[in-house]
C-alpha cells in the first residue's frame, strides 16, 4: 500500500523502488464515499454500452400468407384473412421486442464526477491505488510491459496515462496481456476503476485526472 496518510502518498518507479511523495487533493481522493452514486453510475455505464439485438417479427415482416386461407362466406369457420395474423401458428409476434429500443441512460456531469471521486476515494483507503513516475518505452513491446507489471508485483492492474502526449507504445504494449489494461485518463471508466486489483495512475495522468474532476 503506497499511502502515507490524508495528504500525500509515495510515488514509485517501473522498478517498484520509491522516489518520492505526491500531494493528492484531498477534495478528488478523500471525497465522502457515496456507494449508491457509484451503482448507479456503473449501471449507466453498462446501459449504455447495451445494443437492443432482440427484434420479433410482427404480422408486416413474416413471411408467407399472401392468399386468403378459404372463402369468406359459407365454410362454417371464422373468417381469416391471412395465415401470418397472430393468432395463427407461424403468424407475426404481437408487442414483441425490436431492435429498436434504446437502453441509453443520462446521468447529471456533477453526480458523474462525485461518483468517479467516490470510487478512488474507496480505493485510496482499501491501499489499492499507485502512484508511479511518468515513463516511456522505446519501442512496442509486450513482453516488456508484462516485466513492469510483475516487478511491481501486480497481478491484475490498470494503468492510468494522461490523455496528453500518451505514448502509444505503453498502451499497445498491454494490449495482448489478459490480466492488464491501459488506458488514458479521457477514456477511464467507473467500471475499469472497480474491476482491477490495483489502479496505477502516473503523475501526469493524476494532475489532469484531479484537474478534470474538480472543473
Amino acid at each position: 500500500m503506497h499511502y502515507n496518510g490524508a495528504e500525500s502518498a509515495n510515488v514509485i518507479n517501473i522498478s517498484n523502488k520509491e522516489v518520492g511523495n505526491i500531494d493528492l487533493n484531498e477534495s478528488v481522493y478523500l471525497y465522502p464515499v457515496k456507494e449508491p452514486l457509484i451503482k448507479e453510475f456503473v449501471l449507466l455505464t453498462l446501459a449504455n454500452k447495451r445494443l437492443g439485438l432482440a427484434s420479433t417479427k410482427n404480422r408486416k415482416i413474416v413471411s408467407g400468407g399472401g392468399i386468403k386461407p378459404w372463402k369468406q362466406k359459407g365454410t362454417g369457420r371464422a373468417r381469416a384473412g391471412s395465415t401470418r395474423s397472430p393468432i395463427w401458428k407461424g403468424g407475426g409476434t404481437v408487442f414483441g421486442p425490436t431492435n429498436e429500443r434504446n437502453y441509453k441512460k443520462d446521468m447529471p456531469k456533477k453526480a458523474r464526477k462525485a461518483a468517479v471521486k467516490s470510487a478512488l476515494s474507496h480505493l485510496l483507503k482499501e491501499g489499492r491505488l499507485v502512484f508511479i513516475e511518468d515513463f516511456e518505452l522505446p519501442e512496442v513491446k509486450t513482453k516488456e510491459m508484462a516485466l513492469i507489471f510483475n516487478n511491481l508485483g501486480i497481478k491484475k492492474g490498470l494503468l492510468v496515462l494522461p490523455s496528453v502526449n500518451t505514448d502509444d507504445k505503453i498502451i499497445k504494449s498491454a494490449k495482448n496481456l489478459m490480466n492488464y489494461k491501459a488506458v488514458s485518463v479521457n477514456l477511464l471508466n467507473i467500471i475499469d476503476l472497480l474491476k482491477y486489483e490495483k489502479i496505477i495512475i502516473t503523475l501526469k495522468a493524476n494532475e489532469e485526472l484531479e484537474r478534470n474532476l474538480l472543473i
